[in-house]
């Protein structure tokens, strides 16, 4: 088997290709899904949310002013949550195509090593031997 052999398979490099792939998005995946899991927890539900009620008597501007804080939080925990189910889609997505190029990978090297070994014993089989001269 040559470099040559190695390199033109097409299925071989599709299964390298999927695992670097794959492995690049599981640790983007693992790295970004845990800072904003840390983010989230900072920026967890204070309890404030429940006193809304108690600012309904207020004009809107003062009302704005009053919970501007609380929904600055929210916003920051919304945000939080939806990049957090994104990162964690990638670090899914990166698993499984780490799995899929190590199968495409295996089986391409399968496949490379029995068509070496197949091309061999055929040479072998049609080469003449010394005795048969």
């Amino acid at each position: 088997m040559n470099i040559r052999d190695i390199y033109s398979s097409y299925l071989l490099i599709f299964g390298v290709l999927c695992l670097f792939l794959g492995i690049g998005n599981w640790t983007v995946g693992a790295l970004e899904s845990a800072k904003y899991q840390a983010l989230l927890h900072k920026t967890a539900q204070t309890g404030l949310e429940d006193s809304y009620r108690s600012f309904q008597e207020l004009d809107q501007q003062k009302n704005e002013e009053v919970l501007l804080r609380i929904n600055q939080d929210r916003e920051r925990y919304n945000a939080a949550r939806v990049k957090l189910d994104f990162y964690y889609v990638v670090l899914i997505g990166g698993r499984w195509l780490l799995l899929i190029g190590t199968g495409v990978t295996v089986a391409a090297i399968i496949r490379l090593i029995r068509r070496d070994s197949h091309n061999k014993v055929r040479k072998a089989v049609l080469q003449p031997t010394i005795t048969d001269q």
